[in-house]
This record gives structure tokens, C-alpha cells and sequence, in this order.
């Protein structure tokens, strides 16, 4: 979602006025007027420098008030400014986009499904959505490939001009956060998620999305190896976060 001028300040406010504790709100919709605000929360949660908790009460009165539209939270500086497990987790319940203030930057982290356990539906939950949505969990906001069929975009070589239009390039030497494309009859038409230490993330027709060896027979199927420019090694702890939470199917 797109945060105005506004609600990015006052969330930061609220996030400087308290540096040694994770703030928590939530922004609204409100039914008076239609305009939409950050309601700030007090943090209950027992240990506030380390974790958040809304209180029931002041997420009741925000429903009351309005349509809730995104859940926010810091992190203090020195922790990693990615979505924790435990963040993962409450959100997929939430169903909502996230906010994260961490380093002096706001983050919006749109819902998405735990990245393992998926079912295959093509166009929704495929290949390709599950590395947009992985490497979104890293911090880079990337369009949504525009889907016809599967053969279709097979044949049309859809996925190799869709990195290369946003921001990936090829490489040669592979690192956690490569993108893997992967041949099937002589063209490139799948992609999995290197996650390092020879393991690769995928999903593939028919299957649920799960994490697996980037094996010999994988190998001899790589077409090529993708890396986006704005790629960061440390990128790869808000993914794993996710995958090391995520419950196994």
C-alpha cells in the first residue's frame, strides 16, 4: 500500500519519541470522514524493547472508529529491519500489509502466504509469485508479472524478459538470492529462490511450494542465474525468517 506524506510522519514520530521501545498502531480508514490516520497504541507486551502486542481494547476501539487498514510496528536499531518469524506469523493471521519502522526508513510489507506450503494455482500462487513474494519478505518491492497461459508464456519466453526488465541481471557465480530459471522442453519457463548452502526454493505444477536440494539433476536444468541490482546479502534474514516459522506441510 502507499503511505502519504502524512501518516509516514506520524508514524515516525511516534517511532522517535520512543527509541527504546518498538512502537506499535495501526492505520485506518475512518468512518466519519473517509480520510485515513495513524492511531497509535500503547505497547503491551511484556518485554517492549524485543517485541509488540496491541491490546485487544485498542484494536477494538480502531474497528469502531474504522476500517483497519495496515498493522505498524518498529524495530529498534540494532535489530534487523526485516519482518521477524513471530511477525510473519501475526501478519498471515492479520490478513493485513505491515509496516515496519527500522533505521530511520518506514517499510510497507504487503500479505502474502508463508513461502512454504503453498498450493500451485497458476497466475496467483506459481513460481514466479513465490520469488516476487520471497524476495519482498528481503526488502525489494517488485511488479507482478503479467500472466496469459502457461503454455503461452512458455513459448513467448515471458519469465527471462520479466528479470530483465526489473532490475536482474545475469551472473555467473551463484550466492543466497539468485534467482534460478530452469529449462523445461528446451525452453526457459521456471523459476526457484537460492537460498545457499545448496538448498533452492520452488513451486512447481502440482505441488506445494517447499524448499529442497539445488541438486545435480537442477543443475543440469539451469538455464541461468539472476541477481537484482539491489540485491543484499543481508536480504536473505527476512526470507529465512519466514521459512524457519513457517509451519511444514
Amino acid at each position: 500500500m502507499d503511505i502519504a506524506n502524512d501518516l509516514a510522519a506520524a508514524i515516525t514520530r511516534h517511532a522517535e519519541k520512543l527509541p527504546d521501545a518498538e512502537i506499535c498502531g495501526l492505520v485506518v480508514k475512518r468512518f466519519s470522514d473517509g480520510k485515513t490516520v495513524y492511531r497509535p497504541c500503547a505497547n503491551a507486551a511484556h518485554r517492549p524493547s524485543e517485541e509488540f502486542e496491541i491490546a485487544a481494547d485498542d484494536w477494538l476501539a480502531a474497528e469502531e472508529s474504522g476500517g483497519i487498514l495496515a498493522v505498524v510496528h518498529s524495530h529498534l536499531d540494532d535489530a534487523p529491519p526485516f519482518l521477524s518469524g513471530a511477525d510473519r506469523q501475526f501478519q498471515t493471521a492479520t490478513g493485513l500489509p505491515w509496516l515496519l519502522f527500522a533505521r530511520g526508513r518506514l517499510k510497507t510489507f504487503r500479505c502474502c502466504a508463508h513461502l512454504r506450503g503453498r498450493e500451485f494455482a497458476y497466475g496467483t500462487a506459481d513460481c514466479a509469485a513465490l520469488v516476487r513474494d520471497a524476495l519482498m519478505l528481503g526488502g525489494l518491492d517488485l511488479p507482478d508479472q503479467a500472466r496469459g497461459s502457461m503454455d503461452g508464456d512458455r513459448e513467448s519466453g515471458a519469465l527471462p524478459r520479466y528479470l530483465a526488465a526489473n532490475g536482474f541481471e545475469r551472473v555467473s557465480e551463484l550466492q543466497a538470492g539468485d534467482v534460478l530459471l530452469f529449462d523445461a522442453d528446451g525452453l526457459p519457463s521456471h523459476l526457484g529462490l537460492y537460498l545457499g548452502g545448496g538448498e533452492m526454493l520452488h513451486h512447481a505444477v502440482g505441488q506445494l511450494s517447499r524448499r529442497e536440494p539445488y541438486s545435480r539433476f537442477r543443475q543440469g536444468y539451469t538455464h541461468s542465474v539472476w541477481r537484482h541490482k539491489d540485491w543484499q546479502p543481508e536480504m536473505m534474514t527476512g526470507i529465512n525468517n519466514d521459512l524457519i516459522w513457517a509451519v511444514e506441510r
